[in-house]
């Protein structure tokens, strides 16, 4: 049995097309996620990923943003069977943990 990580991503952006790209990529990676719509310039996904952050697969996300200099993104990641925890924000230079 594998451990699954938890995650919850907030995006913001003024940026109409960030948002949009944001929703358009989890639709084509994500069989199964929950999203809430905070306004027009956010929102929260909560998805699951083997054992931890899914790095790569947030590369790819942002890569995917249109308007890199008008993107803000935070990933909490828990998996509680191996206590593991992470927290990572998002920004136009890209993902970086926080500590």
């Amino acid at each position: 049995m594998s451990n699954i990580c938890s995650n919850t991503l907030y995006a913001y952006s003024e940026d109409s097309s960030n948002v949009n790209a944001v929703n358009t990529w989890f639709n084509n990676n994500y069989e199964e996620f929950d999203t809430e719509i905070i306004d027009d310039n956010s929102v929260e996904y909560y998805f699951d990923s083997k054992w931890t952050f899914p790095l790569e697969l947030m590369d790819e996300l942002y890569a995917s943003i249109p308007n890199k200099s008008d993107i803000y993104m935070r990933c909490l990641s828990v998996e509680y069977g191996c206590d593991y925890v992470a927290y990572h924000k998002c920004d136009e230079n890209g993902w970086y943990p926080v500590v």
